[in-house]
C-alpha cells in the first residue's frame, strides 16, 4: 500500500526541499500534496408499478378508485451523501534532495506519491461500523395457488373478477371471526390464532394483487466526482427526471442538479513585506521555505439542490481553498527524533511528536 522512501542520516546539516520538476532535479525523493475532491453520491429510487389481471374490476367490486390499468415507472431521489478524496496535485510537488551532508527523514507515501508520515506510519483511519440489518425479502405469492377450483376453471375475467372478491370477502369475514372469538375451530393458544391469521392475511393479499396490481422497488446510487478550484454556484453535476432517473448534464431531458461550493476565507491573507528586507528577513525567508511543505486547508460549504429541493448541505475541508505552510528543516536533525503526520485528503498537519 505504502511506499516507504529512507535516507540514512550522516550530519546534522538541513534537509533541502524545492518544488519538483522532472528531469533536472538531483536524485532524492519526490512528494506530493493533495487536492481534495467531493464525491456527491446520489441515490434514486426506481418504482415499477405492474397492473393487476382484473384492475378493471377494481372498482366494480372492491370499490377501489383510481387504479392505474397501464404499467408505470418512476424514479425518486431519496438522498445525497456528500465525501471527499485525497488526489494527488501534480502542481504541489517537492523534491527532497538528498546530498552528502544531508539529514534526510523517513517520508511515507500513499501508492498516488502523497505524503503520509515523516519518521512514522501513517495513521491507521477510524473504521466506521456499519450494522446491517436483515431485511426479509418480500415472497412474491400466486395468487392462482389460492383459487378455487370453479376460479380455474372459469374463461370469463368478469366471472372471474367476481370469484375472487367473493373469495376475499369470506377470508375478511372469517379473520373477523376469529377476532371475536366467534369460530369453532380457532385454537385456545395465541400462537396458533396467530399462524392462521397471517395465513389468511397472506391469501388476501395475493388475491388483491389481482386487482390493484403489484409494486416493485429497486434503489440506485450514481455517484460524481467534483474537483473545486475556487468558488462555484450553481454548477450542475447531473440531471434528473422522475421518468428518465439520473441523467448526464448535458441532458435536457431532465431537471438540473445543482451544486454550490463556496470558500469561507478563513485563512489569512500573508502580511505584505517592505521591498527593502534586510538581512535577516531574506535568511527567516530562506530558512521558511526549507523544509517538509505541507497545506493548510480552508472550511467549504458545499450545498447539492434542484429548484424544487435541497438534498445536502455540509461544511467540509478542502486543499484548494487554503495556503501551504513549511516545517523547517531543523526540526529533523540527528539529535532530534520528530514524527510528523498529515491528512491524506487536504493535506494538512495532524500531529507532531518529538
Amino acid at each position: 500500500m505504502a511506499a516507504l522512501l529512507a535516507f540514512g542520516i550522516t550530519s546534522a546539516a538541513q534537509t533541502e526541499v524545492t518544488t519538483y520538476t522532472p528531469g533536472i532535479s538531483a536524485e532524492g525523493a519526490v512528494y506530493y500534496l493533495p487536492k481534495t475532491a467531493i464525491n456527491v453520491g446520489i441515490t434514486v429510487e426506481k418504482t415499477i408499478y405492474t397492473p393487476g389481471e382484473l384492475c378493471q374490476y377494481a372498482e366494480r367490486y372492491m370499490r377501489i378508485n383510481n387504479i392505474l390499468q397501464e404499467a408505470d415507472l418512476r424514479y425518486f431521489i431519496k438522498g445525497v451523501t456528500l465525501s471527499t478524496e485525497g488526489l494527488p496535485d501534480v502542481s504541489k510537488a517537492y523534491h527532497i534532495k538528498i546530498t552528502s551532508n544531508s539529514v534526510a527523514p523517513f517520508i511515507e507515501l500513499n501508492d498516488a506519491g502523497v505524503l503520509l508520515a515523516v519518521n512514522a506510519s501513517p495513521l491507521q483511519p477510524e473504521k466506521s461500523v456499519v450494522s446491517l440489518a436483515k431485511s426479509k425479502e418480500e415472497k412474491s405469492l400466486d395468487a392462482r395457488s389460492f383459487m378455487t377450483e370453479e376460479m380455474l376453471m372459469t374463461s370469463s375475467k368478469a366471472k372471474l373478477a367476481e370469484l375472487v372478491a367473493k373469495e376475499i370477502y369470506n377470508i375478511r369475514e372469517n379473520r373477523n371471526l376469529i377476532l371475536r372469538g366467534q369460530n369453532e375451530n380457532t385454537p385456545q393458544d395465541g400462537e396458533g390464532i396467530q399462524i392462521i391469521l397471517d395465513g389468511l392475511q397472506q391469501q388476501e393479499d395475493a388475491l388483491m394483487k389481482l386487482f390493484v396490481g403489484t409494486t416493485s422497488h429497486q434503489v440506485i446510487t450514481e455517484n460524481y466526482q467534483v474537483i473545486p478550484e475556487g468558488n462555484t454556484e450553481r454548477f450542475i453535476i447531473g440531471r434528473f427526471s422522475h421518468k428518465l432517473g439520473l441523467l448526464h448534464r448535458d441532458d435536457l431531458a431532465g431537471s438540473p442538479i445543482y451544486i454550490d461550493i463556496m470558500g469561507k476565507g478563513n485563512i489569512p491573507a500573508p502580511a505584505p513585506v517592505e521591498e527593502k528586507k534586510s538581512k535577516r528577513i531574506i535568511k527567516e525567508k530562506k530558512n521558511k521555505e526549507d523544509g517538509i511543505v505541507y497545506n493548510i486547508p480552508d472550511k467549504v460549504s458545499i450545498k447539492v439542490y434542484t429548484n424544487r429541493e435541497t438534498f445536502a448541505e455540509e461544511t467540509m475541508s478542502i486543499a484548494q481553498f487554503g495556503t501551504t505552510e513549511t516545517l523547517s528543516s531543523s526540526l529533523f536533525t540527528k539529535k532530534k527524533d520528530i514524527k510528523v503526520w498529515f491528512d491524506p485528503v487536504t493535506g494538512a498537519l495532524l500531529k507532531i511528536e518529538e
